[in-house]
């Protein structure tokens, strides 16, 4: 394949984890709007950021497929259709319920999205490629700083519908290359047939189920903050989710971007699991710190960013390392399973402020990274016996 088409591919890929990025952390802003133009419950918002979570997780095994059958040109182009879908129909679609079945429609994107990009990846980056996973990682991150930023704008100037309409020529324009690029044919059938487990060997496989736990509560902790922040400092400090939301949010991911593209030296020099450790540690004293100003909390739980940053490559990356040539499959089910986690621990999040009160939903996020301690503790001891394939 020539230079110039790679090239575009590299754009193509790049520019979907920008628009992932952009699209998905609206929420931070957009989310509380929802809430407080519908008047539902907590139990119904969590049950909807629950959903979407599944919707995601769902899409992500839905586009595994796909890309068997169709190739991943063709699930990159049904995902942009999806996000099309979806951001119209947030604009257009009445009540709370058409709302939030357009929201899993742009869920399903980011799940096609991220199925997608990663077997592009693999594709073209062929040299360097840690470099270029952490590239990936950095237009993810950049996409996350400015989009509850250009979100508080629109929300507050307009309303929090147009911020899905708005975001519609920023999709299209990003669709507009897959459909003139040309993708590379997909390779690997012939490898993965050599691969001795199957996906359904890795759900029997007890380690996956411990890799998935401990990631899962990772998630859960990771999606805490742009999940649920900007309501807790709404309804319990008054702070307005349209600038102080959209500002919390954007810090999140400054301080998360700079994490990716720094810590990777890092982490390989002290290794994975201490890191981890030491991570999540740091993310119990920024929660309680946090918590314990009040108010004045919204300036210093932005840095969980930083320390949640390493929890989901590094994870993995300990992952690889243990199933060693069943890696692939093995990872893919903790993804899927540890989703699954995720979608679970937002419904609880959601329930906490609904039974115990708004104060209490985003604050047990930091039950939920103690969690973490005590599971890591359990897999680095699991760890010591070595993985047998089938």
């Amino acid at each position: 394949m020539s230079r110039p088409k790679y090239l575009l591919l590299f754009f193509i890929l790049f520019t979907t984890m920008f628009l992932f990025g952009f699209i998905e952390n609206v929420k931070g802003v957009t989310y509380p709007l929802i809430k407080l133009n519908f008047d539902v419950s907590y139990e119904r918002q969590g049950m909807m950021v629950s959903v979407l979570s599944l919707s995601y997780v769902l899409f992500c095994i839905t586009g595994g497929i796909l890309i068997g059958s169709w190739g991943v040109k063709k699930t990159f182009a049904l995902g942009s259709v999806f996000m099309l879908l979806g951001l119209g129909g947030a604009f257009f679609l009445p009540g709370f319920l058409p709302v939030a079945a357009a929201l899993f429609a742009v869920s399903a994107a980011f799940g096609l999205f991220e199925v997608s990009a990663n077997a592009l990846a693999t594709q073209i980056f062929t040299t360097r490629a840690a470099l270029f996973f952490n590239l990936m990682h950095f237009f993810y991150g950049a996409g996350s700083i400015l989009s509850p930023l250009a979100a508080g704008y629109v929300a507050s100037a307009l309303d929090w519908r147009r911020v899905y309409l708005f975001s519609m020529p920023l999709a299209f324009f990003f669709f507009i290359p897959t459909i003139f690029a040309r993708f590379p044919k997909t390779e690997g059938a012939e490898k993965a047939g050599t691969e001795k487990a199957s996906f359904f060997t890795a759900l029997k496989t007890p380690m996956v189920w411990v890799f998935a736990a401990v990631l899962g509560l990772m998630l859960g902790v990771e999606m805490c903050s742009p999940n649920w922040a900007g309501l807790y400092f709404q309804d319990v400090y008054n702070l307005s989710a349209e600038t102080k939301g959209a500002v919390f949010v954007s810090n999140f991911y400054i301080f998360f971007t700079l994490s990716r593209l720094l810590s990777g030296f890092i982490i390989e020099k002290i290794g994975y699991m201490r890191c981890l450790f030491i991570a999540v540690f740091a993310s119990v004293l920024v929660f309680v710190v946090g918590f314990i100003l009040g108010g004045r909390g919204i300036f210093v739980l932005p840095a969980l960013g930083f320390f949640v940053a390493i929890f989901w490559p590094t994870l993995l990356a300990a992952a690889m390392l243990y199933f060693r040539q069943n890696s692939a499959v093995m990872t893919s089910a903790i993804i899927v399973i540890a989703g699954l986690i995720n979608s679970g621990i937002q419904f609880a999040i959601g329930l906490t402020n609904r039974l115990i009160g708004p104060s209490w939903g985003y604050r047990s996020g930091v039950v939920y990274a103690a969690l973490i301690i005590v599971a890591l503790l359990f897999l680095r001891r699991l760890q010591k016996r070595p993985y047998a394939s089938a």
